[in-house]
């Protein structure tokens, strides 16, 4: 039931995002987190591009936007940032401040951000999804690399909605008391099950409440 009224909600989302006459093309583009999901299945109603790829960084996102713009997509939805925290606790094993990263991938994400406004046909909504939680013992690491995920959240969420961007956040959704990737919802640590996609897909729906942020996007 839940996840019928996810699909409904998105549906609203993704209605107000359309250009008229245009086919309604949804991009989903991310990590594997995006690529294990398939989003064409659960939105038959509209054209829908997966472009999540496994072991993207934001990095790796900036640099195959072209594929992106060629979609001429009226929606995009993009979710990136936690294989870079990642990597840089498995290099470095916490013994430097994560602050330089975490700047660094806000840095990359408003490049994705202002590129994709300024390529993509007029009207484009993109929506800003946070990132997700990890388990608190992933990589032996996991609590830390929630700690840097909401800081990164954080400033993601300030910069998105002070340029009229929707903002999503599903760091929220998907976390439990303490912070870290709720149990019902982990597949290995860091990848979902099947019931954290629908809590993904119910979420969305944030994006049709923000009505302000749906109305203008701006290039800053």
């Amino acid at each position: 039931m839940k996840t019928l009224l996810s699909v409904f909600c998105l549906t609203l989302i993704l209605a107000t995002s359309a250009h008229a006459g245009d086919g309604r093309t949804v991009v989903m583009l991310g990590d594997s987190l995006t690529h294990r999901f398939d989003w064409a299945k659960a939105l038959p109603e509209y054209t829908v591009y997966n472009l999540g790829v496994n072991g993207d960084t934001t990095g790796d996102v900036l640099a195959r936007l072209e594929e992106v713009v060629a979609k001429k997509p009226d929606a995009i939805f993009l979710q990136a940032g936690i294989n870079d925290l990642g990597l840089f606790y498995a290099r470095r094993g916490g013994s430097e401040n994560p602050d330089r990263r975490i700047l660094a991938i806000l840095s990359n994400h408003k490049k994705i951000w202002d590129t994709l406004l300024r390529k993509s046909p007029p009207g484009v909504r993109l929506h800003i999804c946070s990132c997700l939680p990890v388990s608190g013992s992933f990589g032996g690491y996991g609590k830390s690399v929630n700690s840097s995920v909401r800081a990164l959240n954080a400033l993601l969420e300030k910069e998105a909605r002070s340029r009229g961007l929707v903002y999503i956040d599903l760091y929220r959704a998907l976390c439990d008391e303490d912070g870290d990737l709720a149990e019902r919802f982990d597949s290995d640590g860091i990848h979902l099950l099947p019931a954290g996609y629908a809590v993904w897909l119910e979420t969305l729906r944030a994006g049709e409440q923000d009505r302000e942020g749906m109305t203008e996007n701006t290039l800053k």
